[in-house]
């Protein structure tokens, strides 16, 4: 006579008496430990992600762009690069190696206003980071990133030497802040 026994389940830790059988089932979830990152295409282990820091989102970006804060240390494997420091005489910077002024047709002085441009796209990227991991920034941060954008470019154009070239500079900072405003703004200054 053969007797076969049915295979053997995982135990699971004891539970109250309350807990009837199909109770215990119901609870009982799939577990997967890694996970494709459809993102950066490679296998990596799941976790929890927490919140975005609590309190005023615009102070919070404006530490990050001008480098007061660090990157989220994620940040490089979730977005692609590792953003680095430049030195102004305005202070430092914090910018997107990747990042350049998207003036349309490339009108207007976009080789010069081209730093100004890499910190304002870490700024985004930034916003971009805390909608993947599912905590958005508020409106605040984009307005931060935005105002932050407009100072660097009048700094820029205030610090041209003549009458001339400061007016020509600053007619441009005028319009590639205000057309940044804009969009932000029918965007709903959440993350572009």
């Amino acid at each position: 006579m053969i007797v076969r026994t049915p295979p053997a389940t995982a135990r699971r830790p004891a539970t109250s008496s309350s807990e009837s059988p199909t109770t215990e089932r119901a609870n009982t979830a799939t577990v997967r430990p890694h996970e494709k990152d459809t993102f950066t295409k490679a296998t990596t282990a799941t976790a929890r992600v927490g919140a975005a820091p609590a309190g005023d989102h615009g102070k919070l970006m404006r530490e990050y762009l001008t480098g007061a804060r660090p990157p989220p240390a994620d940040f490089e494997k979730v977005m692609g690069y590792k953003p680095f420091a430049i030195q102004t005489k305005h202070g430092q910077r914090m910018q997107d190696p990747f990042g350049s002024a998207s003036a349309p047709g490339k009108i207007g002085p976009d080789k010069e206003f081209d730093p100004a441009a890499k910190t304002h796209d870490y700024g985004y990227d930034l916003l971009r980071y805390y909608d993947r991991k599912g905590t958005p920034l508020s409106d605040d941060a984009r307005k931060s990133a935005d105002a932050l954008f407009r100072e660097d470019l009048f700094h820029f154009a205030n610090d041209q030497k003549g009458f001339g070239a400061k007016l020509k500079y600053r007619t441009w900072a005028q319009i590639y802040a205000t057309a940044v405003e804009l969009n932000s703004r029918v965007q709903g200054y959440g993350p572009p």
